[in-house]
């Protein structure tokens, strides 16, 4: 009977592992097509590709090469993280994507403060970078402190600001095609939703199921 239950446990946390291997699968496939779409062009150096950006092109390429970083390494450093495998990799890949959200933060802030675009957008883009130096700052802070299970929530929250780069591109996307507004102000909208809901949404499902489980 007890090899029985040993079985059934191993079985269920086979499969309570799934909702989260889908959505990080998911997300690394869709961070490396990002990656490959709208990232790496930037690299050619072309300037239609950079638009205003042109003038400012060293400080973008920081930010886009770290964001690139952090994007594809999130995904891996997290499975690893909450399943408590090859920790020695775990902490390698923490690294990366710490340094990686610091070098971009860095040049997100430089962007913000010389946008050509509008101050509204400039204050997205700082929102941003606060956003994910402060969760991505608390899930260092946590782990040191020992306190694991919010090292691991603050490591999602963080990675959630993180995607804020794919989020960008679908939302001006979908504004430019529906039509609506500016470009600019295409872009200031973008710059607040890509990151501000999805953080909203992920903090509701993080307290709402400690919240139904008592």
């Amino acid at each position: 009977m007890e090899a029985v239950s040993v079985k059934e446990g191993a079985r269920s946390d086979r499969v309570s592992r799934w909702p989260s291997l889908v959505l990080l699968g998911s997300a690394m496939v869709i961070g490396i097509g990002f990656v490959a779409i709208s990232a790496l062009p930037y690299f050619t150096l072309n300037p239609e590709v950079f638009r205003f950006y042109w003038p400012r092109r060293g400080w973008l390429l920081v930010h886009i090469g770290g964001g690139m970083v952090a994007l594809l390494t999130g995904p891996g450093q997290l499975w690893l993280g909450l399943n408590r495998r090859r920790l020695q990799l775990h902490r390698q890949l923490g690294v990366a994507y710490m340094t990686s959200v610091l070098v971009s933060s860095i040049a997100a802030f430089y962007l913000a403060a010389h946008t050509d675009v509008s101050w509204v957008f400039g204050a997205g883009l700082s929102g941003l970078a606060v956003a994910w130096l402060i969760t991505t700052g608390l899930a260092f802070i946590a782990v040191r402190r020992g306190l694991l299970h919010q090292h691991q929530e603050w490591m999602i929250r963080s990675y959630v600001v993180t995607f804020a780069f794919v989020n960008f591109r679908i939302l001006e996307g979908i504004l430019q095609a529906a039509g609506v507004g500016t470009l600019p102000d295409q872009l200031a909208v973008a710059s607040w939703f890509c990151w501000s809901v999805p953080l909203l949404i992920t903090e509701a499902v993080l307290q709402g199921r400690k919240i139904f489980a008592t």
